[in-house]
C-alpha cells in the first residue's frame, strides 16, 4: 500500500478531500501544485477561514503515513509556487493529515 506522501504526488492539480487526524475534513479543495524535493512532497492548497481565502501548504516525507497543513502566519508575496514551498519561516502547522482522497 502506498504512503500518504506517496500518494499525494499522484494527485497534481484535482479536487480532493483531506481527512485529518481529529477526525475532522475538508473539501474538496483543489490540490494546485504538487513538488517532490529530494524525500520531501509538498502541495499547494487554496482553504477558507471566516470567509477568507488563502494559501496553504501539505508537507511532509514521501514515505509518511501523515502530513502537516500548514498555513501562512503573515502575509508575503512570493515570485513563484516553488518559493512560497520553500518558504518555511513563515508557516505553522495548523492540522495533521491522514488521508486524501479524490474520486478520480
Amino acid at each position: 500500500m502506498a504512503t500518504l506522501g506517496t500518494k499525494l504526488v499522484q494527485m497534481d492539480a484535482v479536487p480532493a478531500v483531506i481527512h485529518y487526524a481529529d477526525g475532522g475534513q475538508d473539501g474538496p479543495l483543489e490540490i494546485q501544485h504538487v513538488q517532490v524535493d529530494d524525500d520531501t512532497v509538498n502541495a499547494v492548497i487554496h482553504v477558507q477561514a471566516g470567509g477568507t481565502q488563502s494559501l496553504a501548504r501539505i508537507t511532509g516525507g514521501l514515505d509518511d503515513d501523515e502530513l502537516e497543513l500548514q498555513i501562512p502566519t503573515e502575509p508575503a508575496e512570493f515570485d513563484s509556487v516553488e518559493a512560497f514551498l520553500a518558504a518555511d519561516d513563515i508557516f505553522e502547522t495548523a492540522k495533521t493529515i491522514v488521508d486524501v482522497q479524490t474520486d478520480l
